[in-house]
């Protein structure tokens, strides 16, 4: 078993407690936005440039390093040709799964269960990174550990009133499982097994592209002054706690 932060497994059962407590959170994705999800949104953003960001230039070192004398040298910026293929890969394929969920959508107005796949295993894999970077990610300290969990909380507060409105019953029955089981597996083979630390680097490229995607199509598909004020209240909050930590 690998040297672990016994504190990540709090933090996983928060997560848990998160995907299973926000159904009970009646909380509107669509016009009015609830300015509360924006203020997660923006929490979410700010973690992502102060300290996602940030790792990609350490972690381009690290593949660098890798990939040297390889064909894969003629490539330079790896992290961040990472990041921007992830934003690619999980902005088109939720524009697919809502493509076809406006066009297979049954009488009584719900996505087909096809389109419900491809959405929440976009999430599994999403959520399989998050537990695995909560322990295999470098923390300087508790408090920068426990600000990832606080910043990707609120995330998971407010993509899961996103599955849920568009899912419905499908995301209640089945998916909450889907994220939850996601979460302890990632943290699991992080705890059990030793990964090559380029694939870390991946992970976190590929996490940084996604969470960038998939807070903004959210935010600018239904917006006012009062979501930018709250989102720019949960930016500010976290860049404060960020600075604190440091």
């Amino acid at each position: 078993m690998n040297g672990i932060n016994w504190l990540s497994i709090v933090f996983v059962a928060g997560f848990i407690v998160v995907h299973f407590s926000s159904k009970y959170l009646k909380l509107s994705t669509s016009d009015p936005r609830s300015p509360w999800l924006s203020l997660a949104g923006g929490a979410t953003i700010s973690y992502v440039f102060l300290f996602l960001f940030p790792e990609l230039n350490k972690y381009l070192e690290v593949i660098n390093e890798a990939v040297s004398g390889s064909w894969l040298s003629f490539f330079s910026e790896y992290t961040y040709l990472l990041a921007l293929f992830g934003l690619l890969v999980y902005y088109g394929l939720d524009v697919v799964a809502k493509t076809k969920s406006s066009g297979e959508a049954e009488k009584e107005g719900n996505p087909s269960f096809g389109v419900f796949m491809v959405h929440i295993s976009l999430f599994f894999l999403y959520n399989l990174i998050i537990g695995y970077l909560l322990v295999r990610e470098d923390f300087a300290s508790n408090w920068e550990l426990a600000l990832y969990f606080l910043a990707l909380a609120l995330h998971f507060g407010a993509t899961d009133h996103t599955l849920k409105d568009l899912h419905k019953e499908d995301y209640d029955k089945y998916g909450r499982w889907f994220l939850v089981s996601a979460i302890f597996i990632g943290w699991l083979i992080a705890v059990l097994f030793t990964v090559h630390e380029v694939i870390v680097a991946i992970s976190v490229s590929l996490l940084a592209g996604g969470i960038l995607v998939n807070v903004f199509k959210d935010e600018l598909r239904v917006g006012s002054i009062k979501n930018y004020t709250a989102f720019l209240g949960g930016a500010a909050v976290i860049a404060v706690l960020f600075m604190l930590v440091k």
